[in-house]
């Protein structure tokens, strides 16, 4: 058990030193939007621009007080995270500590909306506690530089800075090190912070 924990926290070491090597954020090119340690712009996903399954907002707000795990996907690369989603189904972290949403870019895709919808159906089921939302502009894209056409993954702490951002498949060793960052992230809030 005392190795597995120092290949643990060897491999996160290293996983974070690859993504934030020189106050970088891994997939960061210049102009981008979202930077370690800051608060994404306010962003409301709705209307025109989409919103979650059963047609509410989304808001990343919403969700302060607890890591919050976003992945905003092209339907096309949804397959680039499924070790990250099984890695991080398998931890069962308990609800109200870390919330996740799935976001996903409708117009990075040739796919019918009806289709996605059915995949969406089948992902609740199996993630029932994951917030869906459709990104129909390429809002995200726009307003927080994510990439498109791409799966994105990025982690916000309680206080909705960011923690993690990653922009394609993740490593295993990248798994393993993000599955060990949440878990060195958890503190049980007191108070949800103030937007």
């Amino acid at each position: 058990m005392g190795c597995q924990l120092i290949f643990r926290i060897t491999g996160l070491m290293i996983g974070l030193a690859l993504s934030f090597s020189n106050g970088a954020v891994a997939g960061d090119a210049p102009g981008e939007l979202l930077r370690e340690g800051s608060k994404p712009p306010e962003l409301l996903l709705d209307g025109e621009n989409g919103g979650k399954l059963d047609g509410t907002p989304w808001d990343y707000r919403n969700y302060l007080g607890r890591i919050h795990l976003i992945f905003y996907v092209d339907p096309d690369e949804r397959s680039d995270g499924e070790a990250l989603e099984n890695a991080l189904d398998a931890q069962k972290f308990k609800i109200g500590q870390v919330d996740s949403s799935a976001i996903v870019n409708m117009k990075a895709t040739a796919l019918p909306n009806f289709m996605i919808g059915i995949t969406l159906s089948a992902k609740q089921k199996k993630f029932p506690t994951t917030t869906y939302a459709k990104d129909f502009t390429k809002y995200l894209v726009k307003e927080w530089g994510l990439k498109d056409d791409a799966y994105n993954f990025i982690i916000l702490n309680q206080k909705g800075e960011l923690i993690y951002r990653k922009t394609g498949k993740p490593t295993p060793e990248e798994v393993n090190a993000l599955v060990e960052l949440i878990k060195k992230n958890l503190v049980v809030a007191h108070e949800k912070p103030k937007i």
